[in-house]
């Protein structure tokens, strides 16, 4: 479990960017969706690589 922690911390915070992003800038449909398809799986990705970077 405590391997996934930096995956699943950097998708919560790629969840919170999007929420705030929408909230924003008024974002709805087809593209509030592709934002909250994408910033939590690239946050995620990118949370993981720093931290196997540091390891």
């Amino acid at each position: 479990m405590r391997g996934y922690l930096p995956d699943i911390l950097g998708a919560a915070a790629g969840v919170a960017v999007a929420l705030m992003l929408a909230r924003a800038f008024a974002i709805d449909g087809n593209a509030q969706l592709a934002l909250f398809a994408l910033l939590p799986a690239l946050l995620g990705a990118a949370a993981e690589r720093i931290v196997a970077g540091r390891r």
